[in-house]
């Protein structure tokens, strides 16, 4: 009897190890098929290396559409430049020729048949030795402190003198060119006028005038500004100075005008 309770309790206590085996194989088998499908769902949201390198591709190319876009939208477009190159009319037409004239300076060398031969030491035109034609007709002279008018046989040599010339140069040895107009008799301490044209005149509240000249400056003029006719005795004001004028201006260094001389039209 003690026999069949042993060895029922031997196969009880075997069935009992089987049962708990049974039970654990299942358990482990889902952890494996839970690492598994992780896996399989990370590969699955990764690109490949194709995909990658379509991706990057479309980054490059739109990067190089931006780039582009960009450096057109800073180009000023050709109908923009040729619009904006050049006088809008007749009228600019004729205020930018007049402010092709440029100054020079430097000693008087020599007189030669009523012509100026000069050694220009200014940064424009040709520097050295050059020959400034004086049209008696065309060419005027003024002292440059008073604004009064000089023959040219007053002029000396190793007198300075500032020289309004026009663009063009004959292409000789020395060169030659057309004297608009010549300031002489300057003191060394006195700022130099300016051979203006006369772009604008406005009247301000206080009287006074703003005047605009084709060299691009723009001048304060007093009510009480002593003007000067030239080569005339005809009394001129402020008034008279009309778009077209021109005119030599003595300025401080603030442009506010001290004296004009106001040649006549046409002049």
């Amino acid at each position: 009897m003690k026999m069949s309770k042993k060895i029922m309790c031997l196969l009880g206590s075997g069935m009992l190890m089987v049962t708990l085996a049974g039970c654990g194989a299942p358990e482990e088998t889902r952890v494996q098929d839970g690492q598994q499908a992780a896996e399989q769902q990370e590969q699955e949201s990764q690109p490949s290396e194709e995909q990658q390198g379509l991706v990057t591709d479309q980054q490059q190319e739109a990067g190089q559409q931006a780039d582009s876009q960009a450096q057109e939208s800073q180009q000023p477009s050709k109908e923009g430049m040729e619009e904006s190159a050049g006088p809008q009319n007749e009228e600019d037409d004729a205020l930018a020729g007049e402010s092709a004239s440029i100054r020079i300076w430097g000693p008087i060398l020599r007189l030669e048949d009523g012509n100026l031969v000069i050694d220009n030491r200014s940064d424009v035109s040709f520097r050295g030795e050059m020959v400034i034609t004086v049209d008696p007709e065309y060419t005027r002279i003024l002292d440059g402190e008073n604004g009064y008018p000089v023959e040219v046989s007053e002029l000396t040599e190793g007198e300075a003198v500032f020289v309004y010339i026009g663009p063009a140069a004959a292409m000789s040895e020395p060169p030659i060119v057309n004297a608009t107009l010549i300031l002489c008799k300057i003191p060394s301490d006195l700022r130099i006028p300016d051979y203006v044209q006369v772009t604008a005149m406005e009247e301000q509240p206080d009287g006074s005038y703003l005047l605009s000249g084709n060299n691009g400056i723009q001048y304060l003029v007093p009510m009480d500004c002593e003007i000067l006719p030239y080569l005339t005795r005809n009394i001129v004001t402020l008034q008279d100075i009309q778009t077209g004028s021109s005119c030599l201006i003595w300025s401080d260094e603030k442009r506010t005008v001290q004296k004009i001389v106001l040649f006549a039209d046409g002049e």
